[in-house]
Formats: C-alpha cells, sequence, structure tokens
C-alpha cells in the first residue's frame, strides 16, 4: 500500500480518480502474496471477490456516484466472531471449524463495503480470543513483522501484523480483554477502542451478552486520521444491539479540537500491575511526548481493588462463560468440539471453561460485585484527569512458540503473572466499558513498545484529539522502514 500511502490518500486518489480502485486492490494483493509467507497474517485470502468489488466500485465512480468515504480502501476482518458470505471462520483456527462459515456479513465488512472499503480476506487469531498473543494450532502463529522471531500480540494478531507490514492502511479487530491495543502495542500500530456502544455488536442467542466483558470491534491502523476514517464508517446505531447508540461524534473534526486544557494522569503500573523497566522507561519518554503536544501530564497514584493476578482470573472466568455458550451451541447442531476434538482447544482454554462451568450463582455474582469494584476504580482514577497514560503491555513481544500455543511470560519484574493475558494493562475498560488507544511509544531492543490511552467514558473525541496531537509530536511512520526492509520468505 505504500505505492498508494495511507487510507486517506488512496480515498481522495480513487474519488478524484487519479487511480482506480482495482490498481489499489491489486497492488495490495502483491504485497499481501509477497510479503505474508514470512508474517502468516491471512487466515483466507477473498482476492477475486475483491477485484470484482473494485472493480465495480470503480464502474460507480465512472457514473458519478458517490462511494463513501473509504473508496478503494483494502481492509480485512478478523477470524473471530465475523462472518462473510462464502468465507470460512474458524472462530481462532479451531480444526474442526476449518470449512464452517455462515451466509451473513457482520458489522466489520458490511459497515466498512456500505462507506466503498474492499475486503480482501481474513487475518489471524487466537482460539476464541482467549489469550494476548496471537498463535492456534490450525494456522500458527502470526509474527512480528519488525522480528518475525517474535509474536505480533493477540488477539488480532494477523491484523496487526498486517498494517504494520503495510499490505493494509486499515484492519478489522475486535477487543474482548484488549484484543486491538495488545497487537497495536507489539506492532507498532494506532488501535483504537471505542467507548462500549459506539460500534455496535450484535450477539445472539443472548443479545446482552449475560455476564460477559464488554467486546468492542474497532480499527488498527497507521495513522490516527485512517482510524478516525474508519470509525466514521463503524459508528451508529443498530436496532440489533440493545447497547447501541447513535453516532454523536464527529471522528474527523475530533483530530483538529485544541488539546491545551487536557490533563493526562501518568500511571505507569495502573495501580498495581508489574512492568517491564524497559517499558516503563519507554513510556515515561512518550509522556514526555503529550507534553510536547501541549497536555499537562501529572502523576496519578492509585490501587487496584484486589491483585493484578485475582483482575487477570476475574476476566478468565468471564470470558470463559462466553465460550461455554459458543461451544453448547455448536454440540446442540451436532458439532461436539469439546468432546470429540479436544486437541483442537488450547489446554488453558479447557481448563477455564471447567471453571466456569463450575461457577455457583452466587460466585457469578460476586464476579460482577468484583467487576462493579473495578469499574469504581478506573472512574474514580479519572476524577480530576481527563485520561490516563499508561502502558499497553507490560512487556516486550515475546518469541513465537513451535507447538501453536504461544503463550505471554509467566512472570514480570519479579512478580508471577497468567501467560495468558497477566502481561496486559488492557482489560480493565473490558470491565467498563471506557474508550481507550494504543499509541506506538518507541522501539526497545527493536522492538514495538504501546502508550496505552484510556479515556472517560464516551469522551472518545478528546481521546482521539489526544491521540492525534501526540502523533504530531512524535511520529512514528518512520519505524516501518524496519519492517519494509525485513528479509521476505
Amino acid at each position: 500500500m505504500e505505492e498508494f500511502g495511507t487510507a486517506s490518500a488512496i480515498a481522495e486518489a480513487v474519488r478524484a480518480r487519479r487511480v482506480s480502485a482495482l490498481e489499489v486492490v491489486d497492488a495490495a494483493i502483491a504485497r499481501i502474496e509477497a510479503r505474508d509467507p514470512t508474517l502468516n497474517a491471512f487466515v483466507h485470502r477473498g482476492f477475486e471477490q475483491a477485484r470484482q468489488r473494485a472493480a465495480a466500485i470503480d464502474s460507480r465512480i465512472g457514473d458519478g456516484q458517490d462511494v463513501g468515504p473509504l473508496a478503494g480502501v483494502p481492509t480485512a476482518q478478523k477470524d473471530l466472531f465475523n462472518f462473510y458470505p462464502g468465507w470460512p471462520s474458524t472462530f481462532g483456527g479451531i480444526r474442526p471449524l476449518r470449512h464452517f462459515s455462515l451466509d451473513l456479513k457482520t458489522t466489520y465488512p458490511q459497515r466498512m463495503e456500505d462507506a466503498g472499503a474492499v475486503v480482501l480476506g481474513i487475518t489471524n487469531s487466537p482460539v476464541m480470543g482467549f489469550r494476548g498473543t496471537c498463535d492456534n494450532p490450525l494456522f500458527g502463529p502470526s509474527r512480528n513483522p519488525f522480528n518475525p522471531d517474535h509474536n505480533s500480540g493477540g488477539s488480532s494478531g494477523g491484523a496487526a501484523a498486517a498494517v504494520a507490514d503495510g499490505m493494509l492502511p486499515i484492519a478489522g479487530a475486535s477487543d474482548g480483554g484488549g484484543s486491538i491495543r495488545i497487537p497495536s502495542s507489539w506492532c507498532g500500530t494506532f488501535g483504537f477502542q471505542p467507548s462500549y456502544g459506539r460500534v455496535p455488536m450484535v450477539m445472539r442467542p443472548n443479545a446482552f451478552a449475560g455476564v460477559l466483558p464488554f467486546v468492542y470491534e474497532g480499527p488498527i491502523s497507521r495513522t490516527v486520521r485512517d482510524g478516525a476514517l474508519a470509525m466514521l464508517a463503524l459508528a451508529g446505531h443498530n436496532p440489533a444491539d440493545p447497547f447501541s447508540v447513535a453516532n454523536d461524534v464527529d471522528w474527523l473534526g475530533a483530530l483538529d479540537r485544541p488539546v491545551k486544557t487536557l490533563k493526562i494522569g501518568l500511571a505507569t503500573s495502573l495501580g498495581g500491575y508489574p512492568v517491564d523497566p524497559r517499558v516503563a522507561g519507554a513510556i515515561g519518554a512518550a509522556a514526555r511526548g503529550l507534553e510536547e503536544a501541549g497536555m499537562t501530564v501529572v502523576p496519578l497514584d492509585f490501587a487496584l481493588p484486589c491483585s493484578h493476578a485475582e483482575l487477570t482470573n476475574l476476566w478468565c472466568r468471564m470470558m470463559a462463560g462466553m465460550m461455554i455458550s459458543v461451544f453448547d451451541g455448536f454440540k446442540a447442531q451436532g458439532l461436539d468440539i469439546l468432546g470429540d476434538f479436544p486437541d483442537s482447544i488450547p489446554t488453558e482454554l479447557a481448563q477455564w471453561i471447567d471453571i466456569a462451568r463450575g461457577l455457583s450463582r452466587r460466585e457469578v455474582e460476586a464476579d460482577q460485585e468484583l467487576r462493579s469494584r473495578a469499574f469504581d476504580m478506573l472512574q474514580g482514577a479519572l476524577y480530576g484527569v481527563d485520561m490516563i497514560a499508561c502502558p499497553t503491555t507490560a512487556c516486550l513481544p515475546v518469541k513465537n512458540a513451535l507447538d501453536g500455543n504461544t503463550k505471554g511470560p509467566s512472570e514480570i519484574a519479579g512478580e508471577p503473572v497468567n501467560p495468558l493475558i497477566g502481561f496486559c494493562l488492557t482489560y480493565l475498560t473490558n470491565f467498563c466499558g471506557n474508550p481507550a488507544a494504543s499509541l506506538p511509544a518507541g522501539l526497545v531492543d527493536g522492538l514495538p513498545v504501546g502508550l496505552q490511552l484510556i479515556g472517560r467514558r464516551w469522551a472518545d473525541a478528546d481521546l482521539l484529539a489526544a491521540c492525534a496531537a501526540f502523533e504530531a509530536a512524535r511520529p512514528w511512520q518512520d519505524s516501518y522502514a524496519i519492517c519494509a526492509a525485513r528479509p521476505l520468505a
């Protein structure tokens, strides 16, 4: 995509007929075919359908029609609760679902195509998105474009790898515990997780998602403007989602809002998480970039409502509850994945499912009460500041495993952590509904570090303004030269 620049530049050039949508899509396909064998970002390629769609966009432009703000922009959807007619959906590399598909389009591909984008395929994810790394027994790991020996982060790891490597300017991601932000941190991209309800999440058979943490959809991009452009397409009410809200944000206008009145609370440990000192140092340096952009940065001291390990386990129990309903749904249709294909499910996920099945009603209520304490803690921490700055992940990208089961570290700064998601300072917003973003904060030992900004509920415009100002003060585009120069398979 470097031939045509950012998504914003692509859309402008396609609308002005300086380049055709088909030329843009062909260039993206060529880059994917050349570069993806090293990274394993894509698990399905729908190139012929993409070419047909691009040709149709060119025809409509030739007839004088408005094709939308994302005219001709190549993108991809994630292999997790996203569907496209005729394309497989394996829920993150579950082997018996290799050929499973549904004859419908979910929110991301539908709204992006309605805005003129072209969906090229499906990107990799871990099984059920149940970890902060990207690996599974069917497709294997998605590798980091800055160093393919390392992982891209999860669960939207294929999406972030494809964007950082220049295959796509924007990719779709979902976030149940940090899955937009974690891979953005490890791949040096911009990941935006909006307030819950901004982008509809249509879930069935339980429209109210039971006792789940909030699950979001949002974009991963190389620039803040491209992320805002995607939100222009994605945000808006859908009556099928009981939590969906009307779009009242000027997503592009937010980029130019003044930020001099914004106060940022710097909380390097986010109330009690262990953080690699190298990551902490990079976040401290990035905080100075916020000041250079005109914002006020103050130290923010608060305490988690319990240990970070207890909060991590809370997330695992709650998310495993959703997995039960999914697997039980397949079993009711005659496909007993847990019973007949146990090797297709990581041991760690199976263990948490067993734990979740054994919870009493009172234990489920107690989990929601602990979640409520986490909610009160985060909202209280934001009292007096507009947003919180902290690491996105507490460690650098880990090396890929060889068995399809890459995990995070089991210890950080001398403290034990859950290797599934305990190294991620992200899932608090999934308990609480606040918007958050991950911004490239620089490199440590040649690998990206992410700066997370957590905003007040519904203050998405303030958050985007802060992100745009930081990008202007500390631009990161030159770092992608490292990805461009990496050896190809």
